[in-house]
């Protein structure tokens, strides 16, 4: 949203509209899943709920795990150097259908474990792994158009694939034919329709370059992207070890309770992700340091109010929407808000860390809060259940921002103080934001 203290119109104008576009696409997900959360919640039961999240969260686990951080490499090359967009893209594609492979043959070997010695959550696994070459190549198309600023194709990508999934459970659900196996299936494929919204963005990059730089080259994007991925697979399993972990140290019915209030927690990352997606390709090109810290400010004020007034009413809507028997979630989606919130500060920041060629710093704070957070989840949940879970996360979440800012602070000068609190310029920004919208929808009405 913000450009700098000062910076120019135009550049104001087009970086806001680009977060602006990004709001929408990420608002579609965790809208989608607030809607389709009752649907799987009232057909399946908890323990069915329990069932298709745990045959669902090593696919979401993998895909981050198998990356290496190849979506991430060639953004940021592709951002650097727009003219080497097919030659990152091909490589990178190559390189994760290998690694997918090598996933999805673990996924297989390990899925007896994964099913706390459930047969028959053993099996949804297997279906679920079949999407994982799949879901990781999506996230390269995904990473060429943000870095070509085609914001409008990864928003149109995100609402195309959540409103599929929504189509898709409501008519099974409407007639009672919806089965984990149904939902697994649905959960695990929509994504990868995806795909199909990139063919013509792709189509029209460049000509691949004959003479290619190191950082679009195989080991320029392995070297960027190990860096990145050591990161993302610490963010992951911040996120969603809790998940994977919750049958064997607990059961499906905690692990049900616990997958309602995670949809109800993420839905303020809609403005966090909308802001360090695009901070990311933005201070990858230009870094402007108060730019970097006015983006965390306002996205921490934007998500705190969004995570209070959820905490609110959830005590009425989540009851209503979900059944009475996932009112024990209440207070953990309460814990999880917070740990969503607190960490905003820190995630533009490490967005800052990553964008400025420094991914392995932001990498390090992540893996550091990631043990802590495993050596919590171990302890609390087999005693607490998700609460447990969701108290490891809060944790966690808090040393990760924290380590970013101290990082940031320590390579680049900037005091972590900053990405807290709003200035008055902040405010400022927000104002010119809203008459900007308010004019274009006044305009449209008339």
């Amino acid at each position: 949203m913000p450009a700098g203290p000062a910076g120019p119109p135009g550049r104001t104008g087009v970086l806001s509209g680009n977060m602006s576009i990004a709001l929408i696409g990420n608002a579609f997900p965790p809208l989608v899943a607030l809607f389709s959360g009752p649907i799987l919640a009232q057909a399946l039961g908890v323990q069915g709920r329990g069932e298709v999240a745990a045959a669902t969260a090593p696919l979401a686990l993998v895909v981050t795990l198998a990356t290496f951080g190849i979506p991430e490499a060639v953004t940021w090359a592709v951002a650097r150097a727009p003219h080497l967009a097919r030659n990152a893209a091909r490589r990178g594609l190559l390189l994760l259908t290998l690694a997918g492979l090598i996933a999805m043959a673990a996924v297989f070997a390990s899925s007896s474990w994964l099913s706390g010695g459930s047969p028959v959550v053993a099996q949804l696994i297997l279906v679920a792994s079949l999407a994982i070459v799949p879901n990781l190549l999506v996230g390269v198309l995904r990473g060429v158009a943000s870095a070509t600023q085609s914001w409008r194709l990864v928003a149109t990508e995100r609402i195309v694939t959540s409103s599929l999934r929504l189509l898709v459970l409501i008519p099974f659900w409407l007639t009672g034919t919806l089965t984990p196996l149904v939902a697994t299936l649905t959960v695990a494929v929509m994504p990868v329709c995806g795909a199909f919204v990139y063919i013509g963005r792709m189509r029209s990059l460049a000509p691949r370059a004959t003479e290619v730089p190191r950082m679009a080259r195989t080991s320029g994007l392995l070297g960027y992207g190990v860096r990145v991925w050591v990161g993302s697979l610490s963010g992951m399993l911040l996120s969603r070890i809790d998940q994977v972990l919750m049958t064997p140290l607990a059961d499906t019915y905690q692990l049900g309770l616990y997958v309602v209030a995670v949809s109800v927690s993420e839905l303020p990352l809609i403005i966090n992700q909308a802001v360090r997606d695009v901070t990311f390709v933005t201070d990858a090109a230009e870094s402007v340091d108060e730019r970097l810290s006015a983006s965390a400010r306002i996205s921490t004020f934007l998500c705190g109010l969004a995570g209070l007034a959820l905490g609110v009413s959830m005590l009425w809507w989540l009851p209503f929407l979900f059944g009475e028997g996932f009112v024990d979630s209440l207070p953990v989606a309460a814990v999880l808000l917070a740990a969503v919130v607190l960490g905003t500060p820190g995630s533009i920041g490490g967005s800052g860390l990553s964008a400025r060629g420094r991914p392995g710093l932001r990498s390090l704070s992540l893996t550091i809060a990631c043990l802590v957070n495993i050596g919590l989840l171990v302890l609390l949940a087999p005693v607490l259940g998700a609460m447990g879970a969701a108290l490891a996360t809060l944790v966690g979440n808090l040393l990760s921002s924290n380590l970013n800012l101290y990082f940031l602070a320590r390579s680049f000068g900037i005091n972590p103080l900053t990405f807290y609190g709003l200035r008055r310029s902040d405010l400022a920004t927000l104002g010119r934001f809203a008459r900007r919208y308010t004019d274009k929808l006044a305009r449209r009405i008339r």
